[in-house]
């Protein structure tokens, strides 16, 4: 509550400051009011350790501060919920959040203005654990933490008045910790993408800064040399002259400037497109990795059948074993995983000694700790240590491991996951048990 406190603090005393500057020291006599006040509503979408992350509400008050034509700084004060989703719903993190932005504005005032946004901020937060399985650890609930965050995005403002205006706006807020999900994993820092739509009131009328016509720029030049309307051939028309060449050479540099600002801002909003389309490029490499994994380990196993083994009772009837044992990993990979359990059990009835039989006891516990039966699945995970050639072992070890963890048998949990590190220390799963264990 102190931070909270603190934090409106700062931010009345830069209100105050900027509005200060804003209305004060050019021209001492008053002037209209170039501050802005709004509220807006959105959504906001965790990138944390969790693979599979959902939507939280979120808003926020805002004051805006024209600073001139193409830059604004705008202060927000909100309060917002990260989760992983409804359909999951294992973890929800609540925060308050503060940020200072400074906005580019990427055309002259008008009816529509485009910007991009870069800033720093604050998030207060709280995690709460809503499934035993969460990813996050229970020593961080009850806790409030307070990290900072880099922020950058893009957003357009839409005048429906000279003083209303909608505005929209997009964002990514990197943090600089990573616990927002609960889990101080190492990989990567976390953070969240920030979509927001609302309105905001200025104090004064904005409109379009008018500047002054040729012909308006003519007249006042003839004024002040004292030429009148009609004028004479001689001295006043090489006068007037003059100022006509005068006023084409400001015109075009005044063209090139604004020219030369719009190349720069293009070139800054190219390169926040790059970096959003290198980061999805990344997360799609990372998925197709991960498919061709999993068909590789359901290949591997189908063509390890046809290599050793010896069925007891049926003999002459492999083709039925190799037909069975596919199907039973088709339906585990589609979630049917009561019709897995139903072939796989099948199969070590009927060929209790054959090569694959470890094979489809470690898949019977995944089946019921899909299931969340996790008693059941620890079992069905211990049988496999009695086939002493199976190559399951180390798998069945970190997953007898998750088993008690979910069953909130830590002590037991620490030991399968400990075993893995020690008993199979080539294995490609000695890193997720040191994860498995950092959480304990």
């Amino acid at each position: 509550m102190k931070r909270i406190l603190s934090t409106l603090v700062i931010l009345v005393f830069l209100t105050s400051a900027i509005s200060a500057f804003g209305q004060g020291t050019m021209n001492p006599a008053p002037k209209k009011s170039n501050i802005g006040v709004g509220f807006n509503m959105g959504l906001q979408k965790p990138y944390v350790d969790v693979l599979h992350t959902g939507v939280g509400l979120a808003g926020e008050f805002m004051m805006r501060f024209l600073i001139g034509n193409y830059l604004d700084v705008s202060l927000g004060l909100g309060y917002g919920t990260l989760n992983d989703g409804f359909s999951y719903n294992t973890f929800v993190t609540d925060m308050i959040s503060g940020d200072i932005k400074a906005n580019i504005h990427l055309t002259k005032p008008g009816k529509t203005n485009p910007y991009i946004s870069l800033g720093l901020g604050f998030n207060n937060f709280s995690y709460t654990r809503n499934k035993p399985w969460a990813v996050g650890r229970e020593t961080f609930e009850d806790n409030r933490y307070t990290d900072g965050n880099f922020i950058y995005g893009c957003g357009a403002e839409f005048m429906l008045t000279p003083q209303i205006a909608i505005n929209t706006l997009l964002d990514y807020r990197f943090s600089m910790g990573d616990a927002l999900d609960g889990a101080e994993l190492g990989k990567h820092k976390d953070g969240y993408l920030n979509a927001r739509v609302g309105i905001t009131y200025y104090l004064s009328p904005r409109g379009v800064r008018s500047e002054p016509s040729q012909e308006e720029l003519l007249a006042l030049q003839r004024s002040e040399y004292g030429l009148s309307g009609s004028g004479e051939a001689g001295e006043s028309s090489d006068r007037l002259d003059m100022f006509e060449a005068k006023l084409d050479k400001m015109e075009a540099a005044d063209a090139d400037l604004s020219m030369e600002q719009y190349v720069r801002l293009k070139s800054r909003v190219d390169e926040l497109n790059q970096l959003v389309g290198i980061k999805e490029n990344e997360l799609t490499e990372l998925k197709s990795t991960l498919d061709f994994k999993e068909q590789r380990i359901a290949d591997l196993e189908t063509a390890l059948q046809t290599s050793t083994f010896a069925p007891a009772e049926k003999s002459s009837t492999s083709g039925d074993f190799s037909y069975n044992y596919e199907q039973a990993l088709r339906k585990f990979y589609a979630r049917d995983y009561k019709g897995a359990i139903d072939l796989f059990t099948g199969l070590l009835r009927d060929y209790p000694t054959h090569a694959l039989a470890a094979n489809c006891q470690y898949w019977l516990g995944e089946c019921n700790f899909a299931l969340r039966d996790f008693k059941m699945a620890a079992d069905a995970f211990q049988a496999v240590f009695k086939y002493p050639e199976s190559t399951k072992r180390d798998d069945a070890t970190l997953m007898m491991g998750r088993c008690f963890y979910s069953l909130n048998e830590k002590s037991q949990a620490r030991e399968y996951f400990q075993a893995v590190i020690d008993q199979h220390p080539g294995s490609e799963y000695v890193e997720k048990a040191r994860q498995w264990l950092s959480r304990l």
